[in-house]
């Protein structure tokens, strides 16, 4: 593949899913307030329809006739309770107070998990909730099942070392029997001295914190902590000291929590199907990218229909990446009808197949004919119901366009970075929450700050995840570019193919910091793989010529989409959107400026470009000046939306 390529060659894939009768859905998240006024239907469907509701919620056991009479699709929530989600309906709802006790003692004895994912019964109680779900359910044909809303190994992406129970560790030993072909290549890898299988335990963090401070036969050890908060990552030290970088037995278990997590959801996804093959089966109120909680998205995106991600860290990018072609959702608690004008219209572009409206209680107030939207309501409904306008529907229907251009997701090095990361906390580690971790986790940082880089720079990358390099898919689907934000750690698989790759004239292979290290397992590697590099973000990106469509006005924080819409394309100019900082779908991260900004934008054809929200040419000679509003994206296109089919 040459140079000349950049800036044509296009990746196409649906942009949204089909769900229900093919337009985009408003979910109403329903609590008391629905439940007391089902018997008002007229004034409930009326309520619904003025701020553009489409579908309701119900639970597992509820009746859902009444939504179907009224005419709203329904999906149903929160099926498997408890075990998934700790928040509630077990010992450690209050984190904080159960973390602030542990520190006193950290004692091991805390870190059996209250429902253990691998306890056969848990999973047979749960496997039968999902099926008597769908068998209630089934005949109506509801929209979604969802498992559960923010489930976590732990609670959100918190750290801790759960999962210490006997059914967890005896699985744990199966799982390393099928990774490592003896016991001595697990004590080689983890430098340990179990004699047999049934010894085998991982280290907690603590211990795996004791070895980094130089304890290298760290079971039952705790760390130097003043050792620990002096250390710093650099692949010298790495190689100069091997034995205290040996940080397999802490991967190990981190990795085999995130197969246990997608292993129960799979199987629940399994006994749904087994009921009702049709109805998407998927989760809530996802976290970012994490070495805890369960958070591998390639993982979680491989076992599921559809997600709601919070876009903590560009969670929603890579999911969007992993599940092309399946439904994702974001929920809006906003009460700025802004915040939810530019986040509908953000989300919608990124491949959004609808949105979840939190709550009930905020939405609407009074009670039987006195049932009405809330102010909250009647001010979010007008651009609520601009996802029902002709011109969302044709963003909805049209094909999004791709680069390519892959950004590397290594899980592996996720778990070394916060491990590094976590060097400054000394003993507090437990208390890096993930809502720390989404404003200060520098990895993530830089996971987020590249692909704004790209966007801003014209370009439309994909994530693209471990085990897609290793089977060979930067080569099978035509990338030119691959970028690896901080890889620290690569399988054998990943290196070939990655060497592979960067040997193919035309093809770069760009990179910051020194990549493979460690293997996949954390297990240092004894010599350099590839050269390091002291690039930045900025540095990577320049390095790409620039694409043909792009914004030519430097430093405007404006992103480019392109859409396929029959022969002709759509192009959407939007100001730069600043993602979720934690799980309060009620918060909002707007910037001070709320102006729009005026651009040059190079479209690369020597033909009319319209406006498609005013009708109005902006451009004819391959380049147009466009004022991108605040709060909602520029939408152009070569066809006047004068006599435009919606």
């Amino acid at each position: 593949m040459v140079l000349i390529l950049f800036g044509c060659a296009l990746l196409a894939w649906p942009t949204h899913a089909r769900l229900g009768d093919g337009n985009y859905q408003v979910i109403l998240w329903c609590s008391d307030r629905v439940a007391r006024n089902r018997d008002s239907t007229q004034e409930l469907a009326r309520a619904c329809n003025e701020l553009g509701v489409t579908s309701l919620m119900t639970g597992p056991t509820e009746d859902p006739a009444l939504w179907r009479t009224l005419g709203f699709n329904y999906y149903v929530e929160n099926i498997v309770s408890p075990g998934l989600c700790l928040k509630s309906r077990s010992s450690v709802t209050d984190w904080n107070a159960f973390i602030t006790q542990w520190m006193k003692t950290r004692s091991p004895e805390a870190f059996m998990r209250d429902f253990c994912l691998s306890d056969p019964a848990w999973r047979a109680r749960a496997r039968a909730a999902m099926q008597r779900a769908a068998t209630h359910h089934a005949p109506c044909n509801p929209l979604l099942y969802d498992i559960r809303d923010e489930l976590s190994v732990t609670v959100s992406a918190n750290p801790f070392d759960y999962d210490f129970a006997p059914a967890s560790l005896a699985a744990l030993r199966l799982w390393l029997q099928q990774r490592y072909p003896s016991l001595d290549a697990l004590n080689a890898a983890w430098l340990t001295p179990f004699t047999a299988w049934e010894e085998v335990r991982p280290f907690s963090t603590d211990e795996i914190k004791a070895r980094l401070a130089g304890r290298i036969e760290a079971l039952d050890q705790q760390p130097n902590w003043h050792a620990l908060r002096a250390m710093h990552y650099a692949p010298q030290h790495v190689r100069a000291e091997p034995k205290r970088w040996h940080l397999a037995p802490w991967c190990d278990f981190r990795t085999f929590m995130d197969d246990t997590l997608a292993e129960s959801l799979a199987d629940l996804r399994t006994a749904a199907r087994a009921v009702d093959s049709v109805t998407p089966v998927g989760i809530e109120g996802t976290q970012m990218p994490s070495a805890w909680g369960g958070y591998d998205l390639w993982k979680l995106s491989r076992v599921l229909d559809w997600v709601e991600p919070y876009d903590i860290t560009a969670a929603r990018a890579i999911f969007g990446s992993f599940m092309r072609g399946k439904p994702l959702f974001a929920t809006y608690g906003e009460s700025d009808p802004v915040a939810v004008s530019r986040r509908l219209w953000h989300l919608l572009l990124e491949g959004d197949s609808g949105a979840i409206l939190w709550w009930s209680e905020d939405l609407l107030e009074g009670d039987g004919p006195a049932l009405r939207l809330s102010a909250k309501g009647r001010a979010l409904a007008p651009v609520i119901r601009e996802m029902h306008t002709p011109l969302a529907r044709r963003l909805l229907r049209a094909e999004r366009l791709y680069d390519p251009i892959a950004i590397h997701y290594s899980h592996a090095s996720i778990q070394l970075a916060w491990l590094f990361e976590s060097f400054e906390d000394g003993a507090t580690w437990p208390r890096r929450f993930s809502s720390y971790e989404a404003r200060h986790n520098r990895h993530a940082a830089l996971r987020t700050d590249l692909l704004q880089a790209l966007r801003e720079a014209g370009w439309s990358p994909l994530f693209v995840s471990y085990e897609e390099v290793a089977a060979g898919k930067l080569e099978a689907d035509g990338f030119h570019t691959c970028l690896l934000p901080d890889a620290f750690a690569l399988s054998d698989r990943e290196v070939h193919a990655l060497r592979d790759f960067a040997q193919k004239p035309g093809n770069r292979l760009l990179y910051t910091g020194e990549p493979g290290v460690f293997h996949a397992n954390g297990t240092p590697r004894t010599q350099p793989l590839f050269t390091a590099s002291t690039q930045t973000v900025a540095q990577l990106v320049a390095a790409l010529p620039p694409p043909a469509i792009r914004i030519t006005t430097p430093g405007s924080g404006v992103c480019v989409y392109r859409f396929r819409e029959g022969s002709s394309q759509l192009f959407a100019l939007e100001q730069r959107q600043q993602g979720q900082h934690s799980d309060d779908v009620t918060a909002h991260n707007l910037p001070t400026q709320r102006n729009a900004v005026r651009v040059t934008f190079a479209y690369g054809e020597r033909r009319p470009l319209f406006d498609l929200r005013t009708g109005k040419q902006v451009g004819a000679e391959g380049t147009a000046e466009i004022d991108v509003p605040f709060e909602h994206p520029a939408i152009l296109g070569f066809i006047s939306p004068v006599g435009v089919s919606d």
